[in-house]
């Protein structure tokens, strides 16, 4: 995800865990199964956001090292991460040259965490989110994904509020995107939502957990008790948070 912290309006049924300086929220009681179930965690990584120092990193690898059997490690490719700046008017020179920096970085930054948090590599696989891109998994995502947009208003309606707001984070208060720009920005969320749906299918995995630092405003459409758009069974997700400094 590129930063898509809305929050939803939801209080929490499930109690937070802390440990390992992360205070980890799962969004429902069979997301908090899946967590405690431990198969795998996809942590996913967001160019150009500050929030994913390499410290953070390294901390969230060992956090995720403690209670899950296999660790993704992901981040958007390129040409994904270029849709952002596509949304933002830039033209598609200059918005793949700015995507590719944030993408460089974040790999280097990725690659000195890992050697950092040394853990056992038949553990943890660092990839970007294009490498799934063409299995059958991920492609059928993507048309539940379509097929949503068009039959569920309230669900591209939440996906565009959540797009403009991370379109606008950066431009003068009183700008708006145009039917393109959002078009073009929302193409990076269509892109990282299988990964929300099924992981397990994309991966090849008993059950996954999509770890990130924010509840998106469209879990609901996922995880709640009457999800319009249900995740599969085996698909959670957790918010985790870092632990407030000690006063």
């Amino acid at each position: 995800m590129y930063d898509w912290a809305m929050p939803t309006s939801r209080t929490p049924a499930v109690v937070p865990r802390t440990g390992d300086g992360f205070v980890a929220t799962p969004f429902s009681e069979r997301c908090a199964g899946l967590v405690e179930a431990g198969h795998h965690v996809f942590l996913g990584i967001s160019p150009g956001n500050g929030w994913f120092s390499e410290d953070r990193l390294v901390a969230l690898l060992r956090w995720a090292a403690a209670r899950f059997t296999r660790i993704e490690l992901a981040h958007p490719d390129t040409d994904t991460v270029a849709c952002t700046y596509l949304g933002r008017g830039y033209d598609s020179r200059h918005a793949r040259a700015r995507a590719h920096r944030d993408v460089r970085q974040t790999a280097n930054r990725v690659s000195r965490a890992v050697a950092t948090a040394r853990l056992d590599p038949d553990r943890l696989r660092v990839a970007q989110f294009s490498d799934f891109h063409d299995t059958p998994a991920y492609r059928a995502a993507r048309a539940r994904i379509a097929r949503a947009h068009r039959e569920q208003p309230a669900f591209h309606a939440t996906c565009t509020r959540m797009v403009t707001g991370i379109l606008r984070t950066t431009m003068p208060a009183d700008w708006s995107p145009t039917s393109d720009q959002l078009t073009a920005g929302a193409e990076y969320l269509d892109s990282e939502l299988p990964f929300l749906l099924d992981t397990p299918a994309i991966l090849g995995v008993p059950g996954s957990v999509f770890a990130y630092r924010a509840t998106p405003a469209l879990s609901g459409f996922l995880y709640g008790p009457d999800a319009p758009l249900p995740a599969a069974d085996t698909q959670g997700f957790v918010t985790v948070e870092p632990l407030p400094p000690a006063q």
